[in-house]
């Protein structure tokens, strides 16, 4: 009897920590039709019929986000979780008639602009460095955060999910790499690189010892390749005609 207790009591919490874990990515489908309905295959959004359309539906996810709790979530799921809040406030805050086209404008959209999240004000550079970089380690994030501006990734066109975030950070990375707008590995053995890899390369080496070693992981690098990064144009990644009014 014991023992079929036991068997019982190992059957209940691991179906209830599978429910869990199911809830905690299913929180995310509104935000993942919402991307698929506004985003294009560049990655670039139509802010404008998203404004006239779907708010109400964005906020209504914005405020699940408030509500939920990532501690009750596994490390994938809360990297996950803070991701598309990342992404998710960062819509709301261009449809709030933020941007990141200048210096002034970035210092007030990514650490003035706060909104509630997870039953605390945060700002995109409190998601960004003190929890994605400070907490969850996870180098990939750069590829996957997208702060509305044209040299970024492209916005992913689903939310992220635990059960599948290898699978689409592995997906970001090499897309990102393979982008000739973002990263070029010409002759000669120069590498191009986004500034992003200047940034935070504290992080790919944290990760791989270096940013070629990181790099090598998704695509080949020329030995001794010459590293140079390109310009970051901040302009923001609306589609034709639909930057927010």
């Amino acid at each position: 009897m014991a023992m079929a207790a036991r068997n019982l009591l190992l059957h209940v919490v691991g179906a209830a920590l599978l429910a869990a874990a199911v809830r905690a990515d299913d929180l995310h489908t509104p935000f993942a039709a919402l991307l698929a309905k506004y985003v294009d295959a560049e990655g670039k959004v139509a802010y404008r019929s998203l404004a006239q359309q779907d708010a109400a539906t964005l906020d209504a996810y914005l405020q699940a986000l408030e509500r939920a709790d990532p501690g009750t979530m596994s490390p994938a799921e809360q990297t996950a979780f803070w991701i598309n809040a990342y992404n998710a406030h960062v819509i709301r805050g261009v449809l709030d008639g933020y941007d990141a086209e200048g210096r002034v404008a970035r210092l007030r959209f990514f650490g003035f602009y706060s909104f509630p999240v997870a039953g605390r004000k945060r700002t995109l550079n409190d998601i960004e460095n003190d929890i994605l970089r400070g907490q969850l380690h996870e180098p990939r994030i750069h590829f996957a955060l997208v702060c509305a501006s044209t040299s970024c990734p492209k916005l992913r066109r689903e939310a992220y999910r635990g059960d599948r975030l290898e699978a689409q950070l592995d997906e970001q990375a090499r897309s990102f790499l393979d982008d000739p707008t973002r990263n070029q590995f010409g002759p000669g053995g120069i590498a191009k690189l986004s500034s992003i890899f200047k940034w935070f390369a504290d992080d790919f080496v944290r990760a791989a010892g270096s940013v070629p070693a990181f790099i090598g992981r998704y695509r080949q690098l020329p030995a001794g390749a010459r590293i140079e990064y390109l310009d970051y144009d901040w302009s923001i990644n609306a589609q034709p005609g639909q930057r927010p009014e």
